[in-house]
Parts: C-alpha cells; structure tokens; sequence
C-alpha cells in the first residue's frame, strides 16, 4: 500500500490571531491523551492572545506535572509572569481541580499571590537552573546566571517565597 494511502492529508494554515479564544473560553483536554494524568487533576490551556505565550508555558507545566506528579498535586496558589517584551502576562492558576495556564486578559480583581516579572531569557533561566532548597544552585553555572538576574534587577519575583520555590522546582528542566 503506498505510503500517501494510510497518511492523514492535513491543511496548514498560518496562526492569524483568529484561532485564539474569547477570555471566557477555554480549550477542552479532555480528549488529549498526554493531559489526562491518573491524578485526576488536568493542566488546562485557558485564553491565548494574539501576542502570547501561555501555549508554551502549559507545555513546561505539563511537563513539570509529568516529572514531579506529588509537587504538583500539591501546588496551590495563583501565579502571574510579566514580561518586558510585548507578551502579554501569563497567568497560573493551580486550585484543587486543576491546573489553568492562560495569558492574561481582562484584569477583573484577579490578584496574583505570586508576581514573577523580567525579560523572557531571564525567566527562561529560572527554568533552566538546577536548584537546590528551591533555588538556584550556586555550584552551577546556570544557576550562577539565573541568581545573577535575580540580584541584578532583570528579574523580580514579588509574593509568595514558599510558592516561588514550589513554582521553580515544578518547573526546572
């Protein structure tokens, strides 16, 4: 049987913003095979703005959840990510039914127990330091940047000690 008789044909068409949702919709993972954890708790991709970079952050959120499903199970608390660049914001909501990662849109009185902001690679080097006791390790080079960024200003985390070194140990690659 050739080859191009059991492929699926499928339609490339480029992102136009018109794909993303409204803010008060969110997508269904139900039927996602890699979101549906034995936990019972799923990781749900909320509103994406034309701008935004929520998809991305599910992914690592779903891989933190996959790599450490206790951290997880137990994270509670709402986080909020702000960029220097022209993203916009991602918001984190873990509650005891679920994981919701969106970017921000209406503000509405949604306070963030935890406020992590700087420049994209800033952050991105949070994730990619190793840590220890919930920090970036010292005894590592990326952990030596990723703590550089924290004491020089580029990155600012405001709010919850305790849920900032729960969110970067979920988060560590």
């Amino acid at each position: 049987m050739p080859v191009s008789a059991v492929t699926e044909h499928r339609e490339s068409r480029p992102y136009d913003g018109a794909m993303a949702m409204n803010d008060d919709e969110t997508r269904d993972t139900k039927s996602t095979p890699a979101q549906a954890k034995p936990d019972g708790r799923r990781v749900r991709l909320g509103h994406v703005a034309p701008n935004g970079i929520s998809p991305s952050m599910c992914g690592l959120v779903e891989l933190g959840k996959s790599k450490r499903p206790q951290l997880a199970r137990e994270l509670r608390g709402s986080v909020e990510l702000r960029f220097r660049e022209d993203f916009a914001p991602v918001r984190m909501d873990f509650a005891s039914d679920g994981i919701l990662v969106e970017d921000a849109g209406e503000q509405n009185g949604w306070k963030p127990a935890l406020v992590i902001s700087g420049s994209l690679p800033d952050i991105v080097k949070l994730t990619a330091a190793p840590l220890f006791g919930g920090l970036p390790k010292l005894s590592d080079a990326r952990g030596r940047a990723a703590l550089a960024s924290m004491a020089g200003g580029k990155v600012k985390i405001e709010g919850s000690a305790v849920l900032a070194r729960r969110l970067l140990k979920l988060l560590e690659l």
